[in-house]
């Protein structure tokens, strides 16, 4: 096992000699997959996944980032073996189509019957990606470990080497001081935003402010909770001052999340009366189906009736509505800081793209007298 400080190989006597130390540069190892029960890693398969996770240090993220992120990274973590298991099961049937060829005239009828099933199920390995997928460990994800035991591995992670790797903290803990005032320039309060996104989840707007998206896109990011609480409702004056905003509704695909762009829309609190465009940019159903995504269920003991609104209901195909209601849902951040901001600045794009208005479908919810100006699904598939 390497040492991340100094590259140097240790071995397990060597490490247990040390006391669990580099011998080399007495650096302690936070993890040892030889030593510690339940741990299949080592420091250089954390600390790399932090590197991927925040783009070699160049984006923060959430702790529920981290924790998908990790899983994900565990699953795809498979022993040479495995591959060794996948090479052959794609080499192997070929090999039989060729000795079928060459000597097939030396078989008996069974003996042929037995290599056609085989070459057959080859062709079709070569030809199905997904079935490849599988083999190369690319099959739905499984969350094999807890919130708690990811955290507590970065604990201990941080304790060891004292890295934060640019996690963000828990946006309550971001909140400022009681009785604390914004001072905010009276010329600054003149001034209107064009675009605002608005986020289910308040870690997810705070993903997108630390990662300044709204520095780069001229765009406020508001967390649909209120967030962040010393900036909202001077925003929210700002933005309510512009006939021709543009909203867009960044969610989980969830019964509560599918309804934000309504909410955005026919809500007084919001954007109710004006004329303000609302684009859902997703999560929709549609767009997480089929893909290798962490699909979860909420738990049904103690948890309220979980059905849609007619008006929500009525943007969605049948097939979604049932997903929905069924309880499965996939949480935007599940996805990595990058894809978050590239799929983002995706939709606005396209959303000021008059040669890209396939992608932004018009839906009418009803119900409000087609105040608000319609509410436009993002379709593009570019999550995943």
């Amino acid at each position: 096992m390497r040492c991340i400080k100094c590259e140097a190989d240790n071995k397990l006597k060597e490490r247990q000699a040390a006391g669990g130390r580099c011998k080399a540069c007495n650096h302690p190892f936070a993890f040892d997959p030889k030593v510690t029960p339940g741990v299949e890693f080592t420091d250089k398969f954390f600390q790399q996944s932090l590197a991927a996770l925040s783009a070699d240090g160049s984006l923060y993220f959430t702790p529920r980032q981290l924790y998908y992120f990790f899983n994900r990274r565990l699953q795809t973590k498979r022993p040479d073996w495995w591959k060794a298991a996948g090479w052959v099961a794609l080499v192997a049937p070929l090999a039989l189509v060729l000795l079928f060829l060459f000597v097939g005239d030396l078989l008996s009828p069974a003996r042929l019957l037995v290599l056609l099933l085989i070459a057959g199920f080859g062709l079709t390995l070569v030809a199905s990606e997904r079935l490849r997928g599988r083999l190369r460990g690319n099959s739905p994800p499984e969350l094999r470990v807890s919130h708690e035991q990811v955290w507590a591995w970065y604990d201990r992670w941080l304790a060891v080497n004292g890295d934060p790797g640019r996690m963000l903290p828990l946006p309550a803990q971001s909140r400022p001081a009681a009785g604390a005032q914004l001072q905010v320039n009276p010329e600054v309060l003149n001034y209107s935003f064009d675009r605002v996104v608005v986020c289910e989840r308040a870690e997810v707007a705070q993903c997108l402010i630390a990662n300044n998206f709204h520095f780069e896109h001229n765009c406020a990011v508001l967390g649909a909770d209120g967030y962040p609480p010393d900036v909202f409702h001077t925003v929210m004056g700002m933005l309510r001052r512009n006939p021709s905003l543009s909203v867009y509704a960044l969610h989980d695909a969830s019964v509560r999340g599918v309804g934000l762009a309504y909410r955005l829309r026919t809500e007084e609190r919001w954007f109710a009366g004006g004329g303000a465009k609302v684009y859902d940019l997703g999560l929709l159903p549609r767009q997480v189906s089929d893909r290798p995504l962490f699909v979860e269920t909420w738990p049904q003991h103690g948890q309220p009736a979980l059905t849609l609104t007619p008006e929500v209901a009525a943007t969605l195909e049948p097939e979604e509505v049932r997903w929905l209601e069924a309880g499965n849902y996939v949480s935007l951040e599940s996805f990595p800081p990058r894809t978050l901001l590239r799929v983002v600045a995706q939709g606005i794009a396209k959303s000021r793209d008059p040669q890209a208005a396939d992608s932004l479908v018009p839906v009418s919810t009803g119900g409000d007298g087609g105040a608000g100006g319609g509410v436009f699904i993002y379709t593009t598939d570019t999550f995943g």
